[in-house]
């Protein structure tokens, strides 16, 4: 067993969006397992992304966030604080905090012991 405290430092996450405290395979040795507290700043948006190799849960802690997805980011959500989101595999998505004076938080659960994010620069372009 390992006990992972909050350590009250945030790093920057390859997305673009904040992370905290986690447990991965560089923080406890997991194998098939990743969780970890993320937030996104007031009035700011991470970069559009996808997980290659794993399946994610998202609780909503605080705050709201929108989701756009799809292969131009076509689609939209929105995720508020008590809700949960599954994001299956290779799905494009970017998130943007619906505050323009609050951070949204919110924790996230993978079937994989890494971050397993693939940024996709060419989704954030408007179709035409």
């Amino acid at each position: 067993m390992k006990l992972v405290k909050p350590s009250g430092e945030e790093r920057d996450v390859p997305r673009g969006v904040v992370g905290g405290a986690e447990i991965s395979q560089s923080t406890t040795g997991a194998h098939n397992l990743y969780m970890g507290i993320f937030r996104v700043p007031a009035g700011s948006r991470g970069r559009p992304h996808y997980h290659d190799n794993c399946e994610s849960a998202l609780y909503m802690l605080s705050g709201a966030i929108e989701i756009r997805f799809g292969d131009q980011l076509q689609e939209s959500l929105t995720v508020e604080a008590g809700d949960m989101l599954y994001v299956p595999p290779r799905e494009t998505h970017t998130v943007a905090n619906l505050s323009d004076t609050e951070p949204a938080e919110y924790i996230v659960a993978r079937d994989s012991p890494t971050e397993d994010s693939v940024e996709v620069p060419w989704a954030d372009r408007p179709t035409t």
